[in-house]
């Protein structure tokens, strides 16, 4: 009596915590998708104010309303990233202290851009554009890395091993996009060196930090669907759950059969 009543417990918990990984899988799923469309927005909308190709992504908050799409775009990813990280706790899932930790430093790294903007100058001449500076490079290090973390944690638990993979392989991509950007930036970043001009890549510069940002999305978008999947799955299968006419008719018609 009491092991049945253990067990229905349990079976009870396994629901709300599926459900809850459910509703922030969507919630991630939602946020993600507008980040997307908003940063699409902004290449198409303003391609001859900021030029993709040499123009990092921050110089749209000199466009028209171009400041409230980009703060309000950063800011829904970090949310996003969040609940990502709260569903997968809500199913268990090991992620690590090392990915929880670069996760962490991501979400931090957008909310400083998106509240301090950039100088809107060759050089950085205030501290609000200090803070942009240093945010935004912790960007292009601490997610690749996240990933990587992350993706050697989910490799040896079943449901996510091929995530796991996938994420790796994308946060391996996006490192070397990385590195490919602060080569291409090193002209700014070390004026008093003069550079031949055929190492000079400042001027696709913005193409690389487009890219990048194009996989870290493709990251984080492959874990909220798995996130969704697994929830999904688990509610369905989970212990005492009374079948659905749709589950039962297959069984019948064995039985009707044989």
């Amino acid at each position: 009596m009491g092991g049945d009543r253990t067990q229905a417990r349990r079976a009870r918990w396994l629901g709300v915590f599926s459900v809850l990984a459910c509703l922030l899988a969507l919630m991630s799923l939602v946020g993600l998708v507008r980040s997307l469309v908003a940063m699409t927005y902004l290449n198409v909308r303003f391609v001859h104010e900021v030029n993709p190709l040499s123009r990092a992504v921050s110089y749209y908050v000199f466009t028209e309303r171009g400041a409230e799409v980009f703060a309000a775009t950063l800011s829904v990813l970090a949310l996003a990233t969040l609940t990502i990280l709260l569903g997968l706790a809500q199913l268990r899932v090991r992620i690590g202290p090392a990915a929880t930790t670069l996760f962490g430093v991501w979400c931090l790294g957008l909310v400083l851009c998106a509240v301090f903007p950039t100088d809107n100058a060759p050089q950085v001449e205030s501290v609000h554009g200090l803070i942009h500076q240093f945010a935004g490079a912790s960007l292009f290090v601490s997610l690749p890395l996240a990933g990587l973390a992350l993706g050697r944690s989910l490799r040896g638990q079943p449901e996510w091993a091929a995530t796991g993979r996938g994420v790796r392989r994308l946060a391996l991509g996006a490192a070397t996009l990385a590195v490919a950007y602060l080569l291409a930036r090193l002209p700014d970043l070390l004026p008093w060196i003069t550079f031949p001009p055929a190492t000079d890549f400042r001027a696709y510069s913005g193409l690389i930090q487009r890219l990048l940002f194009v996989l870290e999305l493709a990251m984080l978008l492959m874990l909220a669907t798995r996130l969704l999947q697994v929830s999904w799955t688990r509610l369905r299968n989970r212990p005492g759950r009374v079948p659905a006419a749709a589950d039962v008719r297959p069984e019948l018609d064995g039985v009707v059969r044989s």
